[in-house]
């Protein structure tokens, strides 16, 4: 599953909106299947995000995005099955994008899960939201996974401690069959679950499962924890990954693939404010912590954050621009593409400066009075600039007028 386009018409602020998303690997460029949509709040990054969840899936749409119902449009161009087919819908009904051409043929695995009379595909799809899930950690039993019943609904970004906690004790349990199939099996997807856990905790990694309760554990500064006992960010990453993980599993289940091709497997991954709940060093890591563990996904994901806009090389970074009453989506890949942090804050995009008001005020007048050819005057304010903080306003020089 990979989408090498989006058009939209009349969708939220968007008049007319067109993206076009990598959609594999560039050895000779670097270029990742990874497209960073971002701008300022109200601009549309979100609508993005739900317009494609909503035309894959056929699910209610999180926003009221549609502008017009008689003259609307969402399409792409979609690869599900080996090739690239046309998606388009422009009806809407009680909440709910309706089918249009080649709809059923990509929603209807995605909206009614995996059934066993239909063609199970080998590719995987997922979609995080913001939303930590509320549900408790604690099971009382385990129970067998039911592969067609973790593909339905992926679209609708619902996450379960249950499952989460369900799915580490059945991996856990499978490793230690006697069956040798099983063991194997087990114990590879045991040691592909350390790695993901042990990636995403700060100062930390997975002991065991406590099996009298069904609990696992991990130890973190030194102090053994539940799952719920961590911070609402390390949790977000360890649920979110490992139920990805749950389904590339269950795909492969039922595809009854080879050991070695479940964490290989294509897909799409979309994700929603990917920096909620991470300290800015996770914003900056957690990009590269996906690609790292699941390779071959294409990523299309909104933030505000400018530490994950600077964190991926080769990249595709499209911002959302609010004009007088809509908004556009702008291809700027070339301009934040190799961009420090610092000057992707400053940037029109965020507006950010990482100043007080009072020197940020100073630096903006030496600016206009040098562009006004006020030299001398931009100089007095550059030595009052060197007073507040000679160390990093040292290059701007004070001796004389510049």
């Amino acid at each position: 599953m990979k989408i090498r386009n989006l058009h939209l018409k009349n969708i939220g602020p968007f008049k007319e909106a067109n993206l076009v998303f990598p959609t594999d690997f560039e050895s000779e460029t670097g270029r990742q299947p990874v497209t960073i949509i971002t701008g300022m709040n109200g601009a549309g990054k979100s609508i993005v995000i739900d317009a494609i969840r909503a035309a894959l899936s056929g699910q209610p749409l999180e926003r009221g995005i549609v502008a017009d119902v008689n003259d609307f449009l969402i399409e792409m161009d979609v690869n599900y099955d080996g090739e690239y087919r046309h998606v388009s819908t422009s009806t809407f009904s009680n909440g709910h994008i309706a089918e249009a051409v080649g709809y059923m043929r990509v929603a209807k695995p995605l909206r009614y899960g995996y059934d066993s009379s239909e063609p199970v595909h080998r590719w995987v799809i997922d979609y995080w939201s913001a939303k930590l899930p509320s549900d408790s950690f604690r099971i009382g039993n385990m129970t067998n996974i039911k592969h067609e019943e973790v593909l339905k609904g992926v679209m609708s970004g619902r996450k379960s401690n249950v499952d989460l906690v369900n799915f580490i004790c059945q991996i856990d349990y499978l490793r230690t069959s006697d069956m040798p199939e099983e063991k194997r099996l087990g114990e590879l997807m045991y040691k592909k679950l350390i790695e993901v856990i042990n990636l995403c905790l700060d100062n930390g990694h997975f002991k065991y499962v406590r099996r009298s309760d069904l609990t696992p554990i991990v130890e973190q500064n030194g102090a053994e924890l539940s799952l719920e006992k961590l911070s609402s960010g390390n949790i977000f990453l360890v649920e979110h990954m490992l139920l990805l993980m749950c389904k590339m599993y269950s795909v492969a289940v039922l595809n009854q693939l080879q050991e070695d091709e479940i964490f290989d497997l294509p897909g799409l991954l979309l994700i929603d404010e990917i920096e909620t709940h991470l300290h800015p060093k996770w914003q900056k890591r957690v990009l590269g912590i996906i690609r790292e563990l699941f390779p071959n996904l294409q990523i299309i994901l909104t933030t505000h954050s400018p530490f994950v806009v600077a964190s991926m090389d080769g990249a595709s970074i499209y911002t959302c621009v609010s004009r007088t009453g809509y908004s556009e989506v702008c291809d700027e890949t070339e301009k934040y593409g190799n961009m420090p942090v610092e000057e992707i804050l400053m940037s029109d995009v965020f507006d950010v400066h990482p100043f007080n008001e009072r020197i940020t005020k100073l630096i903006q007048q030496r600016k206009l009075l040098i562009e006004a050819g006020h030299k001398c005057e931009a100089q007095k304010i550059a030595r009052e600039l060197y007073l507040i903080n000679p160390e990093y306003f040292s290059y701007l020089g004070i001796n004389e007028c510049i």
